[in-house]
Formats: structure tokens, sequence, C-alpha cells
């Protein structure tokens, strides 16, 4: 993940190293994470009783929780915003500048493969929707329950009478991000909205994403996007 390199050249706090890793770690597994994992793959300098300690503070600040039936933590909403705003203030590109393709279809298609999400471009001047990747939400990596999937199937479903709402409340050529049960476009807890718009082209891209995800390298991403879109 690029943001590693952020957190090995910068002296930070203990916590947010940990929680830092352990969302590494849920991103590769989606399972939750014991104390164990993070001493012995990343080889830290912290004792495990301190390791403990701080998975302990974590949860008590709300930012990991910690399943019923497993020893191991997940990061809250709360948890992934901590760490998703350090990532928008220290995401980096090489200036790189995508080619957007004549076909809006082939683009989207794209941006899903690329993203592993079900993906969204909207072009308002032609009041056209393309969506590409829905199985990358319906599937058991984002929820085995039959009923929670039904749910996001339904949030897919009203997506397309979600554009106009959109186009006022994303920020011009900026990164927008919604995380969970906190996002106010649709209140799920295993998604994420991340999106911009072009005011000039009169465009919405977006990703609606596992929750658990490569967050560093969505950002990059549509860093360069908004890099060709202006």
């Amino acid at each position: 993940m690029l943001i590693l390199k952020y957190y090995e050249t910068r002296i930070i706090s203990t916590s947010k190293q940990i929680l830092y890793y352990l969302a590494k770690e849920q991103v590769e597994s989606y399972e939750p994470v014991a104390s164990i994992q993070i001493k012995e793959k990343y080889n830290l300098d912290f004792s495990p009783a301190t390791i403990r300690h701080e998975l302990f503070e974590l949860c008590q600040m709300e930012y990991l929780e910690q399943p019923h039936t497993s020893a191991g933590r997940i990061l809250s909403d709360i948890g992934w915003e901590i760490l998703i705003n350090d990532f928008l203030d220290n995401i980096w590109s090489d200036n790189d500048i995508l080619e957007f393709p004549e076909d809006f279809s082939d683009f989207a298609n794209d941006l899903a493969k690329k993203t592993q999400s079900m993906s969204i471009i909207f072009d308002w001047k032609t009041n056209k929707l393309y969506k590409k990747g829905i199985s990358y939400l319906l599937n058991d990596k984002v929820s085995d329950n039959i009923k929670e999937l039904n749910q996001i199937s339904n949030i897919i479903d009203e997506i397309d009478d979600k554009m106009e709402n959109l186009q006022t409340i994303l920020f011009d050529k900026q990164i927008n991000v919604y995380v969970g049960n906190k996002n106010h476009l649709f209140k799920n807890q295993y998604l994420t909205f991340i999106g911009t718009k072009s005011d000039k082209h009169k465009l919405i891209i977006a990703i609606i994403t596992p929750k658990v995800t490569n967050y560093e390298n969505h950002f990059k991403l549509f860093t360069e996007l908004i890099n060709s879109l202006n």
C-alpha cells in the first residue's frame, strides 16, 4: 500500500501505527485481526502487551470493533475515517493524466476492473448513466447474509435517482468520500462511496466499493482523474 512509505518515514503515535497495520491486514484477509498477527507479520518493536493495550484503547475510542465470535478486531466507520483523512492529506501522484475514451461505457468498465468496485459515470449533458462492476458488491467478501445483500441490491437499483442529489452535494474537482453507516447517500455498513465531479465537463465519476478496501490506490487513481479533468 502506498501509504506504508509515509508511515515508515514519519514519527507517529503507536496507536495510529497499529491502526494502520490492522487495516492493512483486514484489507488482505477480510477477517478480524488478532494482535499476534500484527506483531509477527510486521516485526514491531512494541511488546505484545503494548499492542493488546493499544487495541483495547482503540476499542474504547470506538475506532475498532470486536465481533462476538472472534478474538480479533475490525475497524469501525470512525477508524476508517481516521485513516482516510490521513491518506487524503498525504496522498501523492506522479501527475499522471488519464486519457478519457470516447465511450463512457468502456471507461466505466475499466474503472470497475481497476478498483474492484462498482463504477458510476454520469454525463449530465446527455443525462446518461453508466454502471459497471455490480458483481463486486454482491459477493461473500462484502456480506454472506442474504438479507444484507438484498439491501445492497436495492441501493444499486436506486442509484439512478441519486444523480441529481450528487450534482448538488459533491465538491467540484475534489475527492468526496462517504463511509459506511455515516454515508448520507445510502446508509449501509459494508459500503463506501468515493467520487468526484467536474462542472466544466458535466461529469460525475464515482465508485461504490466494499468498505474494507485499498483506499490509497483509489485515491491515487481519483487524483489522476481530477488532473485529467482540469
